[in-house]
């Protein structure tokens, strides 16, 4: 068994650029169980990657829960082995499978100390909860004292003018109990963003609050291939972006306006009012990044000091249905990024009661298949 180092104090996240931008990886599950399989190496290659070409401009990386198959500390050692390499400090939960074993000790000796806890970046708040303090496989619940935690901190961030965003295992909507409380105060408090795992697959849903992603699994993928999604809040628009491993330089990704998808059915933000503003990682120099606007003629974008982010001039996108953006590197590699701007033609999706019903469905270009191939759906009973 290697020797780690328990995790009791939270570390700090790396600071914001000179954009604001809060910019974070998600991780997914990882199940893992041995060095011989799959995922190990994934999970590796993951963090490789992640080094070589996000991390300088990267806030910190959040794993939401499954990270050991069965929960043993055989396991939890080979997550660390990978962890401990990864230059960004990174967050994690507690998962059903990281409960298997009917006890989290294993987990907080391994991961976090801490099973719910909450730290900011810059103007927006993280709440992490912990969905199994019963340590049962099933049991799915938010308890009292998490509840009168949750209600405090996003008490405190809407009286400091702050974005909150809750990090999960599940969507709310899983959990056996609990959920109706929860979903009161989401709807009460929005915040932003709710991100997750354990669905195995990419997804985006949105009702009139808030905006639910969860990423595909590093380990029982079904659906595509294995990699991570980078997540973005820039004055109050989320953006998401699933990065496979296999794909090449650059990773281009506008953070503001948002796409319609990534914006609560009922939000006041008026994308037409907001400057175009992009952010893009890449091992090569950039050479070029270019904006298309519907019914304009392409502008090249300038670089905003002290960051990894591009910006237009206050091009009016009043009318403007679509913004593509191309980002050009010193061996001529493209990476493309391209959004639907919310406007009077904007499908209004009706809103179903629960999170998970509304689900935007397939969104190729941000790596989501719409296949709902995990084990809670459409997938193998892993």
């Amino acid at each position: 068994m290697l020797s780690m180092k328990q995790i009791d104090v939270l570390p700090p996240p790396l600071p914001l650029d000179t954009t604001g931008i809060v910019s974070w990886v998600q991780i997914g599950d990882l199940h893992l169980t041995t060095a011989a399989e799959q995922n190990f190496a994934d999970l590796r290659h993951i963090v490789e990657q992640l080094n070589a070409r996000f991390a300088a401009n990267l806030n910190f990386a959040f794993l939401p829960g499954d990270h050991a198959e069965n929960g043993r500390s055989e396991q939890y050692d080979l997550v660390r082995s990978a962890l401990d390499q990864l230059r960004l400090p990174w967050f994690s939960i507690v998962g059903d499978h990281d409960v298997h074993s009917r006890t989290v000790d294993p987990y907080r000796r391994a991961m976090l100390a801490m099973t719910h806890y909450a730290f900011d970046v810059g103007n927006c708040s993280f709440i992490a909860l912990n969905t199994f303090p019963d340590p049962v496989p099933h049991s799915f619940t938010v308890d009292e004292q998490q509840f009168a935690f949750l209600e405090r901190e996003l008490n405190s961030a809407r009286s400091s003018g702050m974005s909150s965003v809750l990090l999960m295992h599940c969507y709310p909507s899983d959990l056996k109990n609990g959920y109706a409380r929860l979903r009161e105060l989401i709807f009460r408090y929005r915040p932003l963003l709710v991100a997750m795992g354990h669905t195995h697959y990419n997804e985006i849903a949105r009702d009139e609050a808030t905006v639910y992603s969860s990423t595909r699994s590093t380990g029982q993928i079904e659906e595509g291939p294995v990699g991570f999604s980078i997540i973005n809040i820039d004055s109050g628009c989320v953006s998401w972006k699933f990065k496979d491993l296999a794909s090449t330089d650059p990773f281009v990704m506008i953070t503001s306006p948002a796409d319609w998808r990534l914006t609560p059915q009922t939000s006041s933000m008026h994308s037409a009012a907001r400057q175009l503003r992009v952010k893009v990682w890449s091992a090569q120099t950039i050479r070029a990044v270019n904006a298309e606007i519907a019914g304009q003629e392409p502008i090249l974008l300038e670089q905003i000091p002290g960051a990894n982010a591009w910006q237009g001039p206050n091009t009016p996108l009043e009318g403007c249905s679509r913004i593509r953006v191309i980002a050009r590197v010193e061996d001529s590699q493209e990476g493309i990024d391209e959004i639907e701007l919310q406007n009077i033609a904007s499908p209004q999706l009706r809103i179903a009661r629960r999170d998970q019903h509304n689900v935007i469905g397939a969104w190729p270009e941000r790596g989501i298949q719409g296949t709902q191939l995990g084990p809670n759906k459409n997938g193998r009973k892993w």
